[in-house]
């Protein structure tokens, strides 16, 4: 298939001439002379009419159902790109998704590096994760409306590109404050590639590959989680000291990936423009409801601070009451505002009424959550009372990532598991819950109470809860309109984002409940324990509220199952 440019102009009725369809290329050759009184001729315009609009139909549902949709006004005609081309876009938006779970998964390992280096409190040791996590979260929803209202490509190169330069500086920094600063700038940069990323492969692919492309997109991010603590733990072999510190070669090699990757996406991703580029009626700056974008940053700002204050110094001091309390009336204030807006906002009311997108969106506040409250008290335990090196740790969470490869594979094997999502969601909650209370019950981590309890934990409930991630991923992106396919994947993220920093605060609390901490394995039980009745909350609500049925195209008659 070439990358030429399809033409998207209606057929027009021949008269006094006949026009011939090539089917090789699907391009109209110059009209062949004849007379009014040829008894052929009618024929001739006949056939010739109906092979045009043929081509155009089939071309008009490529342009209709693939997001390739041009705004009001707009002379634009989008790319036909090939299969190739395709593919290779996809690698570049899933490396991106690839960059953004190792920034998680490595700082399991490599937290207690940057603290000691740059001499951060115990008790302040989660912003090394946090800074980045709480500006990433905040940002989603504003870039995705950029990303809907402007231009994806641009929006996507230019995070990348400013990703991988703070990445850089990051490496050099000697003091905690200023780590702790850029780190939050990255943040900011790092989430302008989600949705974008998710609006340009609704718009690079077409409908029947959708399930395929987000499936694939899902797995890069299987693949970084298994990859991010090995990573960590293979640079944690040589401990070098001050600018030759492990962490610091890690975001160092970020730079490596990231801008070259940027420098590819800027050639060879289409200049798509925003779904209103040619809408004049409204200044576009008005469709960015900045009130709306800064009341949900403020909040997600405020409840992630509060939630990380909280596990660190107490739920009764002034520093987690005053944010967290705060947070809520501007979240409310958030979505009065949206829903006086209308269309024009943020997050356009009708988002809401996608189907079953309430529900999904509410059950991806689990999907993280469940990896990271294993995996964060699991590699501490192992390194910090255990005594194993950061390597050994990486490993012994290795089946994790490995299952979660799997798991997507075959799902991006068999695509019906996830555009039909109930059963394959319902499976994954069930192994989830059976994943934790099998963690709940050694009395040690290591040695062979690890091969007893830990191991097949790991293997039944990430592998059910790999199905989750991408049975919600592909149900919201699929059923979403492709004008607003920005938004509802950076409310996607959100929802993950917000899970985990939840799950993460009250786990700091019940890690605390007896004395010892980490090396007192009741702690580990009882944050364990609360995540399956967790998990079992999700399960019982997801069954009872989910509704198999047809979710909106970008037609609104037409309809794609999701269910």
């Amino acid at each position: 298939m070439s990358d030429t440019m399809q033409s998207t102009a209606p057929a027009k009725r021949l008269s006094g001439a006949t026009a011939v369809l090539d089917n090789d290329d699907q391009t109209i050759a110059p009209p062949t002379p004849t007379t009014a009184t040829s008894p052929r001729f009618d024929l001739d315009v006949a056939k010739a009419d109906k092979e045009l609009k043929n081509a155009e139909a089939a071309r008009g549902r490529f342009d209709d159902v693939t997001q390739t949709e041009a705004a009001p006004g707009s002379d634009y005609v989008p790319p036909k790109l090939s299969q190739g081309r395709k593919w290779a876009l996809l690698s570049i938006l899933s490396l991106a998704m690839f960059i953004d779970v190792l920034g998680y998964s490595a700082f399991f390992v490599l937290t207690e590096s940057i603290a000691r280096d740059l001499h951060v409190l115990y008790e302040q040791s989660s912003w090394v994760i946090t800074s980045y996590s709480v500006t990433f979260a905040a940002f989603l929803l504003f870039w995705g409306r950029v990303s809907d209202l402007y231009s994806a490509t641009i929006v996507f190169v230019g995070g990348f590109t400013g990703l991988g330069l703070l990445s850089l500086i990051i490496s050099f920094l000697k003091d905690k404050y200023s780590f702790f600063v850029i780190r939050a700038l990255a943040g900011i940069a790092g989430s302008a590639l989600i949705p974008s990323s998710y609006r340009l492969i609704t718009r690079i692919f077409e409908p029947q590959e959708l399930t395929l492309a987000f499936t694939v997109y899902g797995l890069s991010g299987a693949i970084s989680n298994m990859c991010g603590t090995i990573i960590a733990g293979v640079l944690m072999i040589n401990h070098g000291h001050g600018q030759l510190a492990a962490w610091r070669w890690f975001f160092r090699l970020l730079t490596v990936i990231i801008l070259p990757a940027s420098v590819a996406s800027y050639i060879l991703i289409p200049r798509y423009p925003g779904s209103e580029s040619g809408d004049v009626r409204v200044a576009k700056w008005r469709k960015l409801d900045l009130p709306g974008a800064l009341m949900m940053c403020a909040g997600i700002v405020l409840i992630i601070l509060g939630l990380t204050l909280g596990a660190s110094y107490g739920w009764k001091k002034a520093g987690f009451l005053a944010p967290f309390l705060l947070s809520w009336p501007l979240f409310i204030g958030f979505f009065l505002w949206e829903n006086y807006l209308g269309d024009q906002a943020l997050l356009p009311p009708k988002t809401w009424r996608i189907p079953n997108f309430t529900v999904l969106i509410i059950l991806a506040l689990e999907v993280y959550a469940w990896w990271g409250i294993n995996f964060l008290p699991l590699t501490e335990y192992f390194i910090t009372v255990a005594n194993e090196s950061a390597i050994l740790a990486a490993t012994r969470s290795l089946p994790e990532g490995i299952i979660a490869l799997f798991v997507t594979i075959l799902l991006g094997a068999v695509p019906v598991l996830v555009s039909r999502p109930k059963w394959t969601i319902t499976v994954g909650l069930l192994l989830g819950a059976t994943g934790y209370v099998l963690m709940a019950q050694p009395h040690t981590y290591v040695g062979t109470e690890y091969w007893r309890w830990i191991f097949p934990a790991m293997i039944i409930g990430s592998g059910g809860n790999a199905a989750i991630f991408s049975a919600v991923n592909v149900a919201v992106m699929v059923s979403s309109p492709p004008e607003m396919a920005g938004v509802t994947g950076a409310v996607l993220q959100v929802a993950l984002q917000v899970g985990v920093a939840v799950a993460f605060g009250v786990q700091a609390g019940l890690l605390t409940t007896n004395p010892g901490g980490l090396s007192n394995v009741d702690n580990i039980h009882a944050s364990f324990y609360f995540q399956v009745g967790w998990v079992v909350v999700w399960l019982i609500g997801f069954v009872v509220l989910f509704r198999p049925g047809k979710a909106p195209a970008t037609d609104p008659e037409a309809a794609v199952p999701i269910a």
